[in-house]
């Protein structure tokens, strides 16, 4: 089964809960394994979420792409804005003590990878990431 999914989403918090239904309920249907939903959901949310504070600074309106491509062996997810953008290069790990900066860090553990591109060349910020899906009965 190949399934696709994409969404133009206004920069605006109340949307994002509808996105992660929208992705665990397809992961859900195809029979992923609840736990790998939960792992690419939480990807998810942490990949918006870097968009809301960071892409459209000083409450400037703005949108995001969400695209995911379903795969019987694979999810890639492409999460991209128009926002300001960040270096990529000059980002670090966040430590124990940091409060904040952890969005990375938390999709590089749970994804079997995560590719950054800051900024593209039109502006903004796309985040690529990919789950090795398994299935309920493996």
């Amino acid at each position: 089964m190949h399934l696709l999914l994409a969404l133009n989403l206004p920069a605006e918090e109340r949307l994002v809960p509808a996105a992660r239904r929208a992705m665990a309920g397809f992961l859900l249907a195809a029979g992923v394994a609840p736990d790998t939903v939960d792992d690419v959901v939480l990807a998810l949310d942490e990949a918006c979420s870097n968009v809301l504070q960071h892409a459209f600074p000083s409450g400037n309106p703005g949108s995001y792409e969400l695209r995911a491509d379903f795969r019987p062996e694979e999810v890639v997810i492409e999460v991209a804005d128009h926002g300001v953008g960040f270096d990529a290069m000059g980002w670090r790990s966040a430590t124990t003590l940091d409060l904040a900066g952890r969005g990375l860090d938390i999709m590089r553990r749970v994804m079997t990878s995560v590719e950054v591109e800051s900024p593209r060349q039109e502006g903004g910020a796309r985040l690529r990431l990919r789950k090795r899906l398994v299935a309920v009965h493996e």
